[in-house]
């Protein structure tokens, strides 16, 4: 059971996709209804965006039939099946989503076309992880596997020709991430006509080792993979000013005057004074 007493406090956590989740999709869900694009629910609680001219579509999904995901789909109109398909676990970061719906916004209020279709098959991002960033390349016949320095993010790009219906419903993927130590990995997935610009996204957001910040409490910190380090963060000159004000009016207050004693009584005063006021804590904030 959590500790009442323990109130937690803020850190920063890095690299962030070792932060795990905030329980929350609302800031990947913030860039897409900026530009303007249209949010309802159903009543288990899932979420759903969908672009002005409906060609694109994101489900907040911690109620799914298939899983408790995010899912995005491209189509050529509102009554067409989708071209591509996104797919990630609810655990990721949601500042790691985004970064993928950042981009999504932007180049759809560009060029909604540039979103549904793109170049794929991303063999410059796998050049560059190799080249660039000292990734190791190996696998089996069937699947190409890159791995990052550190071990924490692999890259699974199976080969060959794979049914729509089977990369669609789940079943293969074409690119699959896996991120995180083992029994703590979360996983994003994408099918064969993700665009690269997309594809290079996602890849970008999932390795960026920039912290992100979570309240914690001590069970929770404890829970933190080994591989991740989290630094407190210094209250803000507002924060100190405020507990420097609520102290300065506790210690102002006026002692209570002691009630009188009886003649003789060898209590000629008391020590006990007013405790100085507390500053009020700030709120606290799957493997397949």
């Amino acid at each position: 059971m959590p500790n009442p007493t323990d109130k937690g406090r803020d850190y920063l956590i890095a690299p962030r996709f070792l932060a795990d989740s905030t329980g929350t999709g609302d800031p990947a869900l913030v860039p897409l209804l900026d530009a303007g694009w249209l949010l309802s629910h159903d009543e288990l609680g899932n979420a759903y965006v969908t672009a002005p001219d409906f060609t694109v579509r994101l489900g907040y999904l911690p109620e799914g039939n298939r899983s408790e995901m995010w899912m995005i789909t491209a189509h050529d109109d509102v009554f067409a099946p989708a071209t591509w398909q996104v797919l990630v676990d609810l655990a990721a970061p949601p500042e790691i989503v985004a970064e993928l719906t950042g981009a999504l916004a932007a180049a759809h209020s560009a060029s909604p076309a540039s979103v549904v279709h793109g170049p794929t098959g991303g063999f410059d991002l796998t050049d560059r992880l190799l080249d660039e960033h000292g990734w190791q390349q190996d696998g089996k016949p069937a699947l190409a596997t890159f791995r990052s320095p550190d071990g924490l993010v692999t890259l699974h790009r199976r080969l060959g020709h794979l049914r729509y219906d089977d990369e669609l419903t789940g079943d293969l993927e074409r690119w699959t991430f896996v991120v995180g130590p083992p029994g703590r990995q979360w996983y994003a997935a994408a099918t064969s006509d993700f665009p690269d610009q997309f594809l290079d996204t996602l890849a970008t957001a999932i390795t960026n080792p920039a912290p992100v910040q979570r309240h914690l409490r001590r069970s929770e910190l404890a829970e933190l993979p080994a591989q991740a380090t989290a630094t407190p963060v210094a209250p803000s000159p507002l924060e100190v000013a405020r507990m420097k004000a609520a102290t300065s009016r506790s210690l102002s207050v006026p002692r209570t005057a002691p009630a009188p004693q009886a003649v003789g009584s060898v209590l000629a005063y008391t020590t006990t004074t007013r405790p100085a006021a507390l500053s009020k804590p700030a709120p606290a904030g799957r493997t397949r």
